[in-house]
Parts: C-alpha cells; structure tokens; sequence
C-alpha cells in the first residue's frame, strides 16, 4: 500500500481574491520579494512560480554540467520583485558565493533583468550571457528558456542570437515604445491587486504538494525509488508515516483485544505477530527520528539513509497491520451475516451433489475413446469430489450448532465456514475437470508442443540472467531461481517422453510451472535492470567526484600556504568520503552511491573555500600595496607563499587522482577577469 492510500489526498487551501478592487496597498502585501543572498542554497530559486518543472530540472542539469567541467556556477532567482535593485542584489549574491560564480536574476512583476558575473569569469561572457537571456524575455516573457540560454551561453561563449538588447551596466534604457509597454504592465498589476503573486504563490505550494503526493505513491518496500527524493520530501514522509503507524497501533489494539476475545488466541495469531513487529519497528523509527534531532550532526547520506528506513519499516509494518485489521474486519462481517452465508453454502452443496452422477457417466464415456493414460489426471475425480463434498456437508453441519450458541460463543464459527467454502470450491474444481475433459484434452494435444518451446526458451534466457545479474552483482535470490529451473528441466523431460500418452496431465503441470516461470523471471529481470542504473549512476556520481578531487587538489598544490586549513580539512574529507565509496561498491552500491555524493560535495567545499582564502589574500594585498597591485600580488604569491614560503614538511596533499583540473578547458581558457554587471529592463 502507497503511503498516499495509507494518508489520502494532501488538500491544498484555494486563496480568492478581488482582482479589479484590491488596492495597491493590499497588492504588496502578497508581493514574493527575492530571497537574501547568503540563504540561497539551490542553483534555480524560482519564488515567482514561473518555471515548469521540467524548465527547473533542465536548468539544475545544465548548471551542474557547467560545474563539473568548467568550475563556474550560476545562481539563477525569479522573484515577484527585487526590492534592493537588480544590481545591488546580483553583486550581493557573487559577494557571498566567490568569484567563480555568476548571478541572474530576475524581477518578474516589475520586468527587471540582472547579470553578474565574479572576477574568475573569461572577459566578453557577461556580454553574451545577457544578451541571449535579454533576447527571450523581450520576445514573449519567456522565463524559463532566457535562463536556459544564459547557461547555454555561458557554456559555449555564444548568445545564439543576433538581435540587441535594452540593458546597460548602469541603467535601463529603453525606447518610447517600451516604455509604454512597461507603464501598462504597470497599470495593468496595480488593477490585479498582488493576484499575479499570489497566484505565483500558489503555483510554487501546488508544485510542493504535488512533489509530495507524487512520492506518497511510492511502496515503502522500494528503498531505491525514496532514496532518489529530496530530503524536504523524505522529512515530510516520515513525519507522516511515523504519526500513521502510532495511530494504527493505537486503534490495533483496540481491534486486537475485540478479535481474541471473539475468535480466541489461535485464530487471531497472524493479528498478534503483526502487531508485535509494528510495536517494535515503531520503537526503533522513534530512536532513529530522535537521533536525526539530538545535537549531533549526521552527513547528508546518513541522515538520507536514516529517513529512509523510517518510512520503509513504518510502510511495511503498517501496511501489515492494516491487512490483519482488514482480515479482521471481514471476519466479523462474516460472523454478523453467518446465517446468510450457511444457507448460501447449503444452496451449493446441492447444486454439486446433483452434478457427481452426471461426471461419472461423463468419465465413462471418455474411457471409450481415450486411454487410460490420457484420463489419468482425471480419473479419480468423482470419488475426490464426493469426499469434499461430503466434508463441506460436515462443516456446515457444525457451524449451524455453533450459530445457535450466545455471541461470545460463536468465533469458531468463521472457521467452519471458510473451511466448508474451500471444500465446495475443490468439489467444483473437480468436477469441471471432468465435464470440459473432452475440450481440455484436445486442447493440450494442439497446445503442448508450443508450452515445450515457450518453457525451453524461458530457461535459455534465465540462464542468461543468472550469468549477468552475477556478474554485476545483483541481489536476487539465485537459489530460488536455480531450483525453479531444476523443476522446470524435469518437467519438460516428462512433457516429452509422456505428452503423447497423458496430454492433459503434463499440459497442465507444465502451465502451471510456466506461470512461476515467468513470475520469476520478471523479478530476476526488474532486480538486474535496477542493479545497471545503479551502476551507472554510481560510475557517473564517483567520476564526478574523481574530477571536483582533482580541482581542488589541483588549486591547493598551485597556491601553497595562501590556502588556509578549511580547504585542506575538506578535501581531506573528499578524500576520504571517495575512497570508502571505492570500497562499498563491491558490497554495497547504493552506500557506495552516497559516500561518492558526499565526496562530490566535500571537493566543492573545499575548492569554495580554497577560492575565498585566494580573494582574501588578494584584498589585504591591494590594501597593502597601492601601486602595481596585481603584479605585486601575484608576485608575493609565486615567491613568497608559494615557492619560498612552504614548511620544510613539503607541500601537503599530494596527488593520488589522475587528469587535470584547475580553471581552464572548453570555452574557459581564456582565463578570468571578466567579473561585472549588465542589467536593464523587459
């Protein structure tokens, strides 16, 4: 059962408002102004609600491509407003991200456009990375494809388009005609009220449900599908499901003591198992959500690793719960309408005995025109549909007593009717064996030839499967598999040698190993096809990784003692962190996976760090030296902290990661310098 069943629909509150009366006033009390620039934490901040979510996870894509391979990132805000100024707010987001970042930002009720770049940027791509973002929100308001474009641009050092632009570093300049456009807008936002911010706003509280709705559908059984959510997402799950399991606890055992006292220990024993493991599972998701709240801080695989339990052992310990409440249920149901349903019984014990004389005459007359061993399979079944019945009777018989008896006194009851219902059914079963043999038996002689094949080419391909999912290491249950095909091998060694003399009876053994055949194999497959994508995304997460490592490494080595600890600490953590994912992948993949992550993360902090001591130093030497400042300081760098100014224990961290790193490669070679402002209006 999805966590959604177990929760229902999350609602989401509608918000009406009075567009043609609202006051300008009662407008800007709706008005989603711009994060601060410190707080941002996401590549794409999109507080206007103007981005699909396809747009925004493009862009996420893009962004983190540029990343990995240029070492630049671009900070990418659309706001209802910009209060401070696009400038202002631009320059504040590169102040506080370091110099090899660059800002776009974008006032959407108010058309501002603000491009920033940091002093590690090539000279001309603040130029073209304007330009192309400018060109799509003149042409139409589109939001999202100008800060595709802009990354775009950034990447390539082309804008893609030819057509100019309306900004300026230092003001919005415009013609009569946009000037017009804009004083419309303006016009036209004052009579809506703060609709179009609230309406953003509640398209940016739409996306988040629907986020979360979207993962409430998710089994708690599959650990890989909510491992790939977002921690937002995975703290709201587990609140739900660790309030979701207490209360079905709480209401279980009501449930539990009402089921013993009526249907006694045994019956109820099922109940009482799952009640125990929800009691327990709940206990230890209780100490892991206070260990996620203590003042020990846990890594984010760790504190990902330790949601995901939370959420999966609730799941599956509610889900269990909740099938046992539901046995229960039907089983009091089944006691409150006994009387209907022994006379329902009875009606059918009629129906079968009154069709045994007529299957007898049928079997005899089959004996007449085929063998014996053709009919083996069903040739004893009048007498064992007689026995059944016979049984059925028995039991109705005693659940009749046992309805005359007080409340408290009936529980039995339930057993004696399902037990009668599953007689009546092998009854039946029997005897239309026997009344559609003629049909069947043709039909196995037509059909098994084809079974045979159908059964050969299964094995053939779960041998194949067992020879890859080996190889790379797949979880599933080998020896299952391998007993299955043991059982399949004789079962087609007998289909051949007897299909000719008893088709009925190998065509329908053969089915029904064909069905646990297949079943079988679709796990095998789904287990092997999710065993490659984690292998790729692992291979793809630990190159990542190898490549940040190598950056970092790469700018500690070339800066000597101007690189403070933080940045050594990190990478050292980096170092780390990759070389236990190393380690795991063997044992561990989806372990492997999140120490690979972490590893990424650590290099990127380190390589931030390293990049903030850089322009500290380079402030305290303009401070210091008036004249000639950058000669002097790079001078000062190479000699004295770099060449000369080193311990005598040598330089620290060295090697171990093949392939370049540092600020060159693709479009970036031209080195940095290119750090500024363009901004203007749309």
């Amino acid at each position: 059962m999805t966590t959604a069943a177990r929760f229902g629909r999350a609602a989401l509150a509608a918000l009406v408002l009075g567009l043609a009366t609202a006051s300008p006033a009662m407008a800007a009390d709706f008005v989603l102004a711009a994060p601060e620039a410190a707080s941002l934490t996401d590549k794409v901040t999109d507080e206007a609600g103007v981005l699909s979510d396809s747009e925004k996870a493009e862009l996420e894509d893009k962004i983190s491509a540029l990343q990995q391979e240029h070492h630049v990132v671009i900070f990418v805000v659309f706001a209802s407003t910009l209060p401070e100024g696009a400038e202002s707010y631009a320059d504040s987001i590169v102040k506080s991200k370091g110099p090899n970042s660059a800002a776009y930002v974008v006032g959407v009720d108010d058309s501002t456009i603000g491009v920033q770049t940091g002093n590690e940027w090539p000279r001309g791509r603040l130029d073209v990375m304007y330009e192309a973002a400018y060109t799509k929100l003149a042409d139409g308001r589109q939001f999202g494809a100008s800060a595709l474009a802009l990354v775009d641009a950034a990447a390539t050092g082309s804008s893609g388009s030819s057509s100019g632009s309306a900004g300026s570093s230092s003001s919005s300049d415009s013609d009569g005609s946009g000037g017009l456009w804009l004083a419309g807008g303006a016009g036209a936002l004052a009579l809506a009220g703060g609709g179009i911010a609230v309406a953003s706003r509640r398209k940016t509280k739409k996306d988040s449900a629907a986020t979360l709705e979207s993962a409430r559908q998710i089994e708690p059984s599959n650990t890989a599908q909510l491992d790939r959510l977002d921690l937002d997402t995975l703290e709201k799950l587990a609140q739900e499901e660790l309030v979701s399991t207490d209360e079905s606890i709480r209401r279980g055992k009501e449930e539990l003591d009402i089921a013993v006292a009526e249907f006694g220990p045994e019956r109820t024993r099922p109940f009482t198992r799952a009640m125990n493991h929800s009691t327990l599972t709940l206990q230890k998701a209780f100490q892991l959500r206070q260990k996620l709240q203590d003042n020990l801080p846990e890594s984010t695989s760790e504190r990902r690793q330790m949601l995901v339990e939370i959420i999966s052992s609730c799941g599956q310990a509610d889900d269990a719960l909740d099938e046992q409440a539901a046995d229960f249920a039907k089983m009091r149901d089944l006691l409150i309408n006994a009387g209907s349903k022994l006379d329902e019984l009875t009606r059918r014990t009629v129906d079968l005995r009154g069709r045994l004389p007529q299957a007898r005459t049928t079997l005899s007359s089959l004996s007449a025109s085929h063998s014996e061993e053709a009919l083996s399979s069903i040739a004893d079944n009048p007498e064992m549909a007689e026995v059944s019945l016979n049984e059925a009777e028995k039991l109705l018989s005693r659940g009749r007593e046992l309805q005359s008896q007080p409340a408290g006194q009936q529980g039995p009851l339930v057993g004696y009717i399902r037990d009668a219902e599953h007689a009546l059914e092998v009854s039946d079963r029997l005897l239309s064996a026997v009344e559609n043999a003629e049909n069947s038996i043709t039909a196995a002689q037509d059909n098994l030839p084809a079974l045979i094949d159908e059964v050969e080419e299964e094995i053939a391909e779960a041998q194949q499967l067992e020879q890859q999912g080996k190889a790379q290491g797949s979880p599933a249950d080998w020896s299952a598999l391998s007993s299955l095909l043991a059982e399949a091998r004789e079962a087609l060694s007998a289909a051949r040698q007897q299909g000719k003399t008893d088709p009925l009876g190998q065509y329908t053994a053969l089915t029904a190993l064909d069905s646990k055949l297949d079943e079988q194999l679709d796990t095998v497959r789904e287990t092997n096809a999710t065993r490659e994508r984690q292998i790729a995304l692992y291979r793809q997460q630990i190159a990542a990784a190898e490549s940040a490592i190598q950056a970092a490494e790469d700018l500690l080595s070339s800066r000597g003692r101007v690189v403070g600890p933080d940045a050594r600490v990190a990478l050292a953590d980096a170092s780390r962190l990759f070389a236990q994912a190393q380690n795991s992948a063997s044992k561990d993949l989806r372990a492997a996976l999140n120490f690979s992550r972490d590893a990424a993360a650590a290099a990127q902090t380190s390589l931030n760090r390293a990049k903030e001591d850089l322009e500290a130093y380079r402030r305290r030497e303009q401070r210091r030296q008036a004249t000639d400042a950058a000669g002097n300081i790079l001078t000062g760098m190479v000699i004295g902290q770099i060449l000369g100014g080193g311990s005598s224990r040598g330089g620290g961290f060295g090697g171990g990661f093949s392939g370049g790193g540092g600020f060159g490669g693709g479009g970036f070679s031209g080195g940095g310098g290119g750090g500024g402002f363009r901004g203007g209006s749309f």
